[in-house]
């Protein structure tokens, strides 16, 4: 068929077809569209309600020490932001994340920002001989066990490791989910903001 019989053929449909056709097409379209945006507004609102705002009451004891860990002496020294890093021993990818995030707090001291290294479901012996390869941790870091595990409930948290990072006033500001590549610049640049943003 020729390109002049095509047009010739195109020609012979009526307004009312084609305008009905465009109807229907974007008809399509926008019922799509409100179907999707229905979808994402659900997943939103279910994020919302999961994502937490504060920082939960609690209090455990330092691992190995009588010192009372709560919400208030997480931010000793004057600490502005303070992470709370869910992990075990019995975690691979905790395992092979912790060292960086110990090696990022270092590089963190002397800034205002502290750790909570918050074992859960695991055993005493099992978290002293695994944490004796870091030697000793420097002060912006404290190390806890919940051996209930009743503070993952609490964060919100469902698998390990997951971190929380949270301001002086409780705020929380972000949730690091899964391992994360401590190392990654933007990770201090980012503590730099947070930092210039709090008086």
């Amino acid at each position: 068929m020729s390109s002049m019989e095509t047009t010739a053929k195109n020609q012979n449909i009526p307004w009312s077809t084609k305008i009905s056709i465009l109807a229907l097409i974007f008809a399509i379209t926008l019922g799509y569209a409100l179907v999707s945006k229905k979808e994402i507004d659900r997943i939103t609102n279910q994020e919302d309600h999961l994502i937490l705002k504060k920082l939960p009451g609690f209090q455990l004891k330092e691992f190995k020490k009588d010192n009372v860990v709560n919400p208030e002496t997480m931010f000793r020294g004057g600490a502005k932001l303070a992470f709370v890093h869910f992990w075990g021993t019995w975690c691979a990818p905790c395992e092979a994340e912790l060292p960086d995030f110990i090696e990022f707090m270092k590089s963190q001291q002397g800034k205002g920002i502290n750790a909570v290294l918050l074992a859960v479901n695991d055993k005493d012996n099992k978290i002293a001989k695994f944490m004796k390869r870091f030697g000793d941790l420097p002060d912006n870091i404290i190390l806890t066990h919940d051996e209930s595990g009743k503070l993952l409930s609490e964060f919100g948290t469902v698998k390990v490791p997951e971190t929380y990072l949270f301001r002086k006033d409780g705020k929380s500001l972000n949730k690091y989910i899964g391992a994360q590549d401590w190392n990654h610049r933007s990770f201090t640049q980012r503590m730099d903001f947070y930092l210039g943003t709090i008086e």
